[in-house]
């Protein structure tokens, strides 16, 4: 298969490495096919993306299971943190920016070094 320079690749391409990094912002289940993308075409950029992903929705995952026993006003606030950073890491996707996002970011690169 021939391989195009990569700014002549187009985004949505599975050889392009913003592909992964924007597609593992749209729920896990984007998460899971970025993943299946990057490990055709491994890059720090999709890997820093994917790590800040996949650290962002198993804190969603705990805070809105601790939502049972915790008062309603902090899982609001929670909820909108974390979307901040959601919103923040999936604008560093977009514009290529191999960033890592605040409060996270750093977190998720020591947790996740094996990715």
């Amino acid at each position: 298969m021939h391989t195009a320079p990569d700014d002549e690749i187009y985004l949505g391409s599975p050889d392009n490495p913003k592909t992964a990094a924007v597609v593992c912002y749209i729920t896990f289940l984007g998460w899971l096919i970025a993943y299946a993308l990057y490990r055709n075409n491994k890059t720090s950029f999709a890997a820093s993306h994917l790590r800040q992903t996949l650290l962002l929705y198993i804190i969603l995952v705990l805070v809105n299971g601790l939502g049972y026993w915790a008062n309603r006003e902090f899982v609001i606030v929670a909820d909108i943190i974390w979307f901040v950073l959601w919103l923040w890491g999936f604008f560093y996707a977009v514009n290529e920016r191999e960033k890592p996002i605040p409060i996270v970011g750093n977190m998720a690169s020591v947790l996740f070094s094996g990715l």
